[in-house]
């Protein structure tokens, strides 16, 4: 069951899964508005994220299809990773900063291993362990997520 905890004057919050990372969770705010309900992020772009947004939602007394707008607070995938899924569902803008939106753009833009590589040697750099960069140099199957 999805954890909402609600923090009053219409703003709730949904713990939504980050898999295979030791992050665990982006938390999603869902804020009551006049014309809908808005999301502040909305989480990683994976199956179980979507099925527990969107059980969250649900506890929250509405769907990802009525959602009328989704903020987004940073480009980081774990904070827009779905809002392409909740605007197919339902419609809503998406709001973020031109610097972010700019980011996405490269992103997407870019092959995958690209993006890979520049992350790895990122870690390698601030000095994080071998066992936390590998995963990124190994080969993939998926895309990026949150390119939708």
């Amino acid at each position: 069951m999805t954890q909402v905890t609600d923090h009053g004057g219409g703003v709730r919050s949904l713990r939504v899964p980050i898999p295979d990372n030791p992050l665990g969770h982006t938390l999603v705010y869902v804020v009551d508005t006049d014309r809908g309900p808005v999301l502040i992020d909305t989480g990683w772009d994976d199956p179980e994220s979507w099925d527990t947004l969107a059980q969250g939602l649900m506890a929250c007394g509405t769907s990802a299809a009525e959602i009328h707008g989704v903020v987004v607070t940073h480009h980081h995938p774990d904070h827009h990773g779905l809002s392409g899924r909740v605007r197919e569902a339902s419609g809503a803008w998406i709001a973020m900063h031109a610097a972010d939106t700019a980011v996405v753009r490269r992103t997407r833009e870019a092959r995958p291993e690209r993006w890979f590589s520049y992350m790895a040697a990122k870690l390698a750099a601030a000095g994080a362990p071998e066992e936390h960069i590998a995963p990124l140099r190994a080969p993939r199957s998926r895309a990026l997520p949150g390119l939708s």
